[in-house]
């Protein structure tokens, strides 16, 4: 059998074997077509060869042995180092890729409430977040989160939120969610669950958090309470996991006790009333039609129309009379504050020692 006239594949240069076989038969003078007809093959099947859009196979290595002498061994090599070659060269691209799709998030924050890691490699760091995010790459991270279920919303110029960052927050409350057993969605049950809320409104929160969990959770909806991100420009979302689990997430942006019992109203509202095919996200959207149906929603439910009407047609807003007001309602005298706030009736500077102040536990 003839042996190899010294042609050797360089893995440095790493070119196609092709540009070997080229080299071959330009050496010996032999056509593209000749060599065509002396393998059995196509012109255009050479070409492509040559060209390295045809990988060399082993069948086809076996006939490039027999037609030129030049061993199996070694076009089967050079094939295995040219493919490994441009895998390799596709992954350094994709974690280029990734690690500039990874800065974009705020990985101190996110490292700091310990929902990932802090690598020390960019390409680790892609890693981390591709996991915490469960896709596969940042082109699926794209095309998730760009679903009108999860962040469609209309966002004003006014309040335009960093939707990196809030597709992370959104992600850790999905996380959350799933770790809570729930009963079906119950409409009728949810709702009844929420007037039973009210009372607990008056309780300290290391009381009425837990209770608010367990209630909601018997009839369908998680709520879950996840430490804001920079940027979010958001304090509550409603959203569909599956037709019959809901999810309510929840954030101390405004740090007070009415703030977020009307967040949680609000956001109850989109659930009973607004379908399953969209998130909706409070304070990026305040100017739409849901938006308004469920603050009607949650300021009549906490305080009832009527009452407050007449409320109002008596004398002037006082701190007694806002605690009386309250205690009859049977809710915190901080929800009463708040909406006289929100209605111009009482200034934003008064009556906030009736607030609560909330914060994450340590």
């Amino acid at each position: 059998m003839a042996t190899s006239k010294g042609y050797r594949y360089v893995p440095d240069v790493v070119s196609a074997p092709g540009e070997t076989l080229r080299e071959v038969l330009e050496d010996r003078g032999i056509s593209q077509a000749d060599f065509a007809t002396r393998l059995g093959k196509t012109e255009k099947f050479v070409s492509q060869l040559i060209n390295g859009k045809a990988p060399i196979s082993p069948q086809t290595a076996l006939d490039l042995q027999r037609v030129l002498g030049v061993s199996a061994a070694f076009w089967n090599n050079a094939e295995a180092l040219y493919r490994g070659y441009l895998a390799r060269k596709a992954e350094e691209e994709e974690l280029a890729k990734s690690a500039q799709w990874a800065k974009r998030f705020p990985l101190k924050a996110m490292a700091d409430n310990k929902w990932v890691a802090r690598e020390t490699s960019q390409a680790e760091q892609a890693e981390e977040l591709l996991s915490f995010f469960g896709v596969a790459s940042p082109d699926a991270w794209e095309q998730y989160w760009s679903s009108p279920k999860r962040l469609a919303a209309r966002m004003t110029k006014a309040f335009e939120p960093d939707t990196v960052a809030l597709s992370a927050w959104l992600r850790r409350g999905e996380l959350e969610a799933e770790q809570i057993e729930t009963g079906p969605f119950e409409p009728k049950a949810f709702e009844s669950v929420l007037r039973e809320l009210r009372a607990l409104t008056r309780e300290p929160v290391e009381l009425w958090q837990e209770a608010l969990r367990e209630q909601c959770a018997a009839v369908g909806v998680a709520v879950v309470f996840v430490p804001e991100l920079p940027k979010i420009r958001c304090h509550a979302v409603s959203r569909w996991l599956s037709p019959a689990k809901a999810l309510i997430q929840l954030c101390l942006r405004y740090k007070t006790d009415d703030q977020l019992w009307f967040g949680f109203f609000h956001e109850a509202a989109h659930l009973l009333k607004h379908g399953k095919k969209r998130t909706f996200i409070s304070d990026i959207d305040p100017d739409s039609a849901e938006e308004a149906e469920a603050n009607r929603f949650a300021g009549d439910l906490l305080i009832p129309a009527g009452e407050y009407r007449d409320f109002l047609l008596g004398h002037e807003p006082s701190r007694e009379r806002v605690t009386a007001f309250a205690e009859q309602l049977g809710i915190a005298p901080s929800i009463v504050v708040g909406r006289l706030q929100h209605d111009g009736y009482v200034p934003f500077s008064q009556m906030n020692d009736l607030k609560q102040k909330l914060e994450w536990a340590q």
